[in-house]
């Protein structure tokens, strides 16, 4: 398996970041345009990777910055870089694998388009609303979860709402508060939907189930992922490091309480995670750092269920985020902004099966 490189960095996102120059002990590095432009990494050689969407398509993708932390180390303060970005979700695949959804950004809009995993025909807009993202597959296909930011200037927050996948335009609000709630994820039965809610910069995990309308808050956390043939009641989820930018992997047991950190590093952030089919691995976003061949970037990184035995899955210097298990759990699809100068995003997939510590019979 391909070591993976420690890095330095961290997460959250707002602002964008233009790749090409940085500094690195003092001096400046001109990084060469031919390393975005490209398709793949050389670590990547041996991978399958298919392109899914065009640069027509309006992919829309987490923006990213780097901010400086102090930490100690000895009787020395080290002023380190960190890479900070958008965790949401910004891709979603249909349970039964023949659909993708992605967030597509038209008219000073962003909304969900819906496009087949073969190719050919157009993408479908499924949302005709102002600013959608976050969102997630029921179980069964059916429908479609998704957080929009509604109101204007400091009164806008963010709300919960639901969308037939196939047909009609009624929107059904889920969960709606003055904090904004994000993040929704289906329970494996359909009854209950998880979801974020954000208060002062805290993320706390919530559910609604949908027959009593009963709302059930949990523990701290965002980017909710239900951890198969568990009853919906194991789940990891992102959490913030105390007193950093950093954030890291938990698991938690909304029964019994228990919460578990799983995936964590001093010097670098993880987010998003999701829970492969069999319930055997994890995959994440994570940070990568810079050095004299790259600037610093996200990745996509893939764990054992008990967060041991990491395995970095891409190499680009571009950004790659936001993966999504395919049915079979032998592919991965994922945002990446790889082949582009201007950090135009596009639907990539990639084949996993041959980072699988097991025989594909044995998955």
């Amino acid at each position: 398996m391909r070591p993976v490189a420690k890095t330095i960095l961290n997460l959250t996102a707002i602002a964008v970041v233009t790749f090409g120059l940085i500094q690195c002990g003092g001096q400046r590095v001109v990084y060469s345009n031919d390393i975005f432009t490209t398709l793949t990494a050389p670590e990547e050689g041996g991978v399958n990777f298919t392109q899914l969407t065009k640069e027509s398509d309006i992919v829309k993708g987490p923006e990213t910055r780097i901010n400086i932390e102090s930490i100690q180390n000895g009787n020395t303060i080290q002023r380190t870089e960190f890479l900070m970005w958008n965790t949401a979700t910004f891709l979603s695949l249909s349970p039964d694998g023949k659909n993708f959804t992605f967030l597509g950004s038209n008219n000073n809009s962003n909304n969900l388009y819906i496009r087949s995993t073969e190719g050919g025909a157009a993408a479908v807009q499924r949302t005709f609303r102002n600013d959608v993202f976050d969102f997630s597959y029921s179980k069964d296909g059916r429908y479609l979860a998704f957080s929009d930011r509604v109101g204007v200037g400091s009164s806008a927050n963010n709300n919960i709402y639901m969308i037939d996948v196939e047909k009609g335009s009624a929107v059904r609000q889920i969960a709606a508060a003055n904090e904004d709630e994000v993040n929704p994820e289906f329970s494996d039965d359909g009854g209950r939907l998880f979801y974020s809610k954000e208060s002062a910069g805290n993320y706390s995990l919530w559910s609604v189930d949908f027959k009593s309308g009963l709302m059930t808050q949990y523990s701290e956390g965002f980017n909710p992922s239900v951890v198969p043939n568990t009853n919906s009641r194991q789940m990891f989820v992102t959490r913030r490091v105390k007193n950093s930018f950093r954030t890291e992997i938990w698991k938690i047991d909304i029964e019994t309480g228990a919460e578990t950190q799983y995936i964590t590093d001093s010097r670098r952030s993880f987010s998003s995670p999701k829970v492969s089919p069999n319930g055997k691995y994890i995959i994440c976003t994570g940070s990568t750092p810079k050095s004299v061949a790259r600037p610093t970037n996200l990745d996509i990184f893939m764990f054992k269920i008990d967060g041991t035995r990491e395995t970095q899955l891409t190499f680009h210097p571009g950004t790659d985020a936001s993966a999504v298990w395919s049915p079979d759990g032998n592919s991965i699809y994922f945002i990446s902004s790889r082949g582009s100068l201007t950090n135009t995003y596009s639907v990539w997939r990639m084949n996993v099966e041959q980072f699988f510590e097991d025989t594909p019979s044995k998955k």
